[in-house]
């Protein structure tokens, strides 16, 4: 069973709403609340399928968004060895023409990454034409299990402090910091034991980072998610990307499950009034 469902069980239990689990894992289960709320794995039956979609392609996030709130500047490049079938969507038809519209957009260090990534899989920070190339070979690489066909690259913002944020229906439920004490771009931090969350509590800071992602919280369709926001050196925050499926292991290692148990009380409330 995976932590953040048996997170959810427990806030069932504590709200006396009844539950069932579908899947012999129990990680597909029926909430009764609204004729029984579905959840399955990391997916919540919050978000519509087209948010659902757009918060694992970042890039058409980018599209989405960069007029609305502050991101790093992105540009996609779909694999010129794709299938024929998606030739006619190919700008740059070669690796080589590729790292030149790369150089002529962005200046070193430049982050090179897949588009549909996660948890830090293939995400590289580039000095160099030769590390570009090398970071698109792995990305496109079609035997790799890491393979994408649209590989992002993005201005790279030095961070000062980086924030996940998870709202419910516009509510800001919870907030904390990923710190590690090494520095090392692109470090899973909570792989290490110098890594951890910090739980945020300044009103400020929760003011402002809720104030910043107001533009995304009232697309339609998005009810449930975590956004991924840096603030650099100037303190201006950037929006890196959202996920409409947060998990808490990286924030259970550092403070438990409590705090999580609640989310999803406040998660269950929040239905059973809507309900009303």
């Amino acid at each position: 069973m995976e932590i953040h469902i048996k997170c959810l069980i427990q806030a069932c239990i504590n709200q006396n709403i009844k539950y069932k689990s579908i899947d012999i894992e129990q990680n597909f289960i029926s909430v009764a609340l609204a004729g029984g709320l579905l959840f399955q794995n990391n997916r919540t039956p919050f978000n519509s399928e087209v948010m659902a979609s757009i918060c694992k392609d970042k890039e058409h996030a980018y599209h989405l968004l960069s007029n609305l709130i502050a991101m790093p500047k992105t540009f996609g490049f779909l694999d010129f060895n794709t299938h024929d079938n998606y030739k006619k969507y190919v700008n740059y038809a070669s690796l080589e023409s590729i790292i030149h519209k790369i150089e002529q957009e962005f200046n070193y260090p430049v982050v090179i990454k897949k588009n549909s990534g996660s948890l830090g899989s293939n995400v590289f920070l580039c000095q160099n034409k030769k590390q570009i190339k090398i970071a698109l070979n792995k990305i496109f690489n079609q035997n790799s299990y890491n393979y994408d066909y649209i590989a992002l690259a993005q201005e790279y913002i030095r961070p000062q402090q980086e924030f996940r944020a998870v709202f419910f229906r516009n509510e800001l439920l919870l907030c904390y910091q990923r710190i590690s004490e090494n520095k090392e771009f692109g470090l899973r931090y909570w792989d290490t034991n110098k890594g951890h969350a910090l739980h945020i509590n300044d009103l400020k800071e929760l003011s402002a980072l809720t104030q910043f992602v107001q533009p995304a919280l009232e697309l339609p369709g998005l009810n449930y998610v975590g956004f991924d926001i840096i603030k650099d050196w100037h303190d201006k925050y950037r929006l890196l990307e959202m996920n409409s499926g947060p998990k808490y292991d990286h924030y259970i290692q550092s403070y438990g499950e409590q705090e999580i148990i609640t989310l999803f009380e406040k998660i269950l409330c929040k239905e059973k009034e809507m309900m009303i």
